[in-house]
């Protein structure tokens, strides 16, 4: 999952630096909000089905319960993805004012919504290989080619064809149904007897899914809403133009957590087992584990825009001033929620769905009502500062949540080593910057370099036994 999420990561970046240089800025912020729109409405699509089948098909009795529950999952997002799809193609003219109210506008929403109902199905299928043990879906699927159908379409209708905006949003959209054909092939390979006939139904069927199902549901809109609409309504509030600006530093902002996401993917039904086992000791040390390591992962890349913003933006031809700004505040936000470590999986595994939800909730008022105060003075900035606060409110409410439940806490004198050593990362990026200026040369040789002596001061200051395990592990896994 690592090297995926940094590979996919990357491409994803590739993508959004190639359309910013070949759309205009108001396409270009269309384009993004539109998208977010898309990615947020997502979330209402799953239903929370998504955490709740990992769960259901890491923890099921019999093998018919856990088809049940992919089954059930699959077909409710579907049905419910179609209805919000029409509801949105008609209402598109509507939506378009908020944004632009211009014909090409209403055309990128309305072809935006053929992707409701096969994003929720791609995101199940996807979800139901992995409560199984297999994240090969998740890697090549999620991270590896929906960035390469991006780009593919891009090339096609925007570089080719000139369709702007609407061939931006047509890509996104081919990308998601491609997406969602590869993820129900690859659950077909691992399960071909997923479609018949089913004895004992049990957990999967409506009822019990729904169950589990709707605080994950309530949160994951919920936590969209606060990552994830700073776009939409920086262009809500201050037009598409900001929302070009600030596109680069939502692009990059999950750059920052992809350690942690990555092993996320693979700590989730670690935690469902071993909570079922009543292995609390052993839950602790995987928590410590994974948090130092996001935290490792994560370090370098925030050093660098902290040092060097604008050579981290150097890919994005029209990032300003007001984008510096806005990453090197997100860039800290980022740090922090990942230091927090799965407080969200630790709860949602352990049984304790509807806690998340309660640290969304006023981590959504929070994101509104900051957004809504500072957007219109300090825009891009005033962008990244909500979004920062709303993230730290839920991520610390999920912290002390998991402290107080289940006994355990991330922090431990070994974190302290990569935030020390992210020192060095950011004395090689000045230096690059005043012999080269802001640039592509000072982001390579900042990365390279900076990045070669982190891993040196790192290692120089010692390693504990889990890091010793996961690079044993590591090294099997190479030597393969």
């Amino acid at each position: 999952m690592l090297p995926a999420t940094l590979v996919g990561s990357l491409l994803l970046l590739g993508v959004d630096a190639w359309a910013n240089a070949h759309l205009s800025l108001g396409d270009y912020g269309l384009y993004g909000a539109v998208r977010r729109f898309i990615q947020i409405t997502g979330f209402v699509v799953l239903l929370g089905m998504e955490n709740a089948v990992i769960r259901a098909v890491a923890r099921a009795p019999g093998a018919d319960s856990a088809r049940a529950s992919v089954r059930t999952a699959l077909g409710a997002t579907a049905a419910l993805g179609s209805v919000l799809a029409t509801g949105l193609f008609y209402a598109a003219p509507w939506f378009a004012t908020r944004i632009d109210p211009a014909e090409e506008t209403v055309t990128a929403l309305r072809i935006a919504a053929v992707a409701l109902p096969l994003w929720g199905v791609r995101t199940v299928a996807v979800a139901a290989c992995q409560g199984w043990g297999s994240l090969a879906p998740r890697a090549l699927v999620t991270f590896i080619l929906w960035p390469v159908l991006q780009f593919a379409g891009l090339w096609v209708l925007v570089g080719s064809l000139g369709l702007g905006a609407v061939g931006a949003v047509a890509a996104f959209t081919l990308a998601v149904a491609l997406g969602a054909g590869q993820a129900l092939w690859h659950l077909h390979r691992m399960r071909p007897m997923l479609l018949a006939p089913l004895h004992e139904p049990g957990e999967g069927a409506l009822a019990a899914m729904l169950a589990v199902s709707w605080p994950l549901w309530l949160h994951g809109v919920s936590m969209a809403l606060y990552t994830w609409w700073d776009q939409v309504l920086l262009a809500d509030l201050v037009g598409p133009r900001e929302a070009g600006l600030y596109g680069p530093v939502a692009q990059l902002a999950p750059l920052f957590g992809l350690g942690l996401g990555a092993l996320n993917s693979a700590f989730a039904p670690i935690i469902a087992r071993r909570h079922a086992e009543g292995d609390t000791v052993g839950l602790a040390a995987h928590y410590r584990l994974v948090t130092r390591w996001a935290v490792l992962i994560a370090v370098p890349a925030v050093a660098m825009a902290l040092a060097v913003p604008m050579s981290v933006l150097a890919p994005w031809t029209r990032a300003s001033a007001e984008t510096a700004l806005a990453l090197q505040i997100t860039a800290v936000a980022q740090l922090l929620c990942v230091a927090v470590g799965s407080v969200n999986y630790l709860l949602i595994m352990s049984g304790r769905p509807r806690d998340p939800l309660y640290n969304a909730i006023p981590a959504v008022a929070v994101s509104l009502v900051a957004s809504l105060l500072l957007i219109p003075r300090y825009g891009v900035a005033g962008a990244a500062m909500a979004n920062g606060l709303a993230m730290g409110v839920a991520n610390v409410a999920g912290l002390l949540q998991v402290h107080r439940h289940l006994g355990m806490h991330p922090f431990h004198l070994g974190m302290a080593k990569p935030i020390v050593a992210g020192v060095v990362v950011i004395a090689v990026a000045l230096g690059s910057k005043a012999f080269f200026g802001d640039g592509w040369l000072t982001l390579g040789l900042g990365g390279a370099v900076g990045g070669v002596l982190f891993l040196a001061a790192v290692g120089a200051m010692g390693l504990d036994e889990g890091d010793r395990a996961v690079l044993a592990v590591v090294r099997k896994k190479v030597g393969r």
